[in-house]
């Protein structure tokens, strides 16, 4: 019984392998610029085709200083946060300002998504509190994000990115309205 046990599990979890490289490939053959990291099962097609509709897919390059395509790559939730960077306070909006900031670790890389612009503290920190709800008990987190500038930091690699969306197996969180509906997209 005790081999039958162990022998159904090492098989149920070959089918699991085997079914995540079939995900995995149907995304890459039809969004190959999309997906820079495994998905590890978080993402959809839907996902990757709204980022086709906010501009032009290329592949991804060191080298390009400028690429409004967003890019999808995930990270371990362990190695993520997301922070409020405070800043000042606007006389003309009457409150006070701040940069939200994700940041993932990988391969021995920071990234950071940072907002296209500041925005009050307390929409930041309703930011996060979903960023909390959505990253709890979760393993991997996806970010999509654009226009990466990669820079050394005391013999480190940083790469900054502009932040549009994040999502785990819970949920999606955007910058713009609708990008986690898929109701911005271009056809069907």
């Amino acid at each position: 019984m005790h081999q039958t046990l162990i022998l159904f599990f090492l098989a149920f979890n070959v089918s699991l392998a085997d079914s995540h490289q079939t995900h995995l490939q149907e995304l890459k053959k039809e969004f190959p610029y999309g997906l820079l990291t495994d998905d590890f099962g978080v993402l959809n097609k839907q996902d990757l085709k709204t980022n086709t509709c906010i501009a032009e897919p290329t592949p991804f390059s060191e080298k390009d200083k400028v690429s409004s395509y967003p890019y999808w790559q995930c990270f371990e939730v362990k190695n993520s946060k997301m922070i409020c960077e405070r800043g000042k306070y606007d006389p003309h909006e009457k409150v006070v300002m701040s940069m939200l900031v994700v940041s993932g670790k990988r391969a021995g890389e920071l990234h950071e998504f940072i907002s296209r612009r500041p925005l009050p503290l307390r929409s930041c920190r309703l930011y996060q509190k979903d960023w909390r709800k959505f990253t709890k008990n979760e393993k991997y987190v996806c970010i999509s994000a654009s226009d990466p500038l990669k820079e050394m930091k005391e013999s480190k690699t940083v790469w900054n990115w502009v932040f549009g969306r994040y999502k785990t197996r819970k949920g999606c969180d955007s910058y713009f309205r609708d990008e986690c509906d898929g109701i911005r997209t271009c056809g069907s």
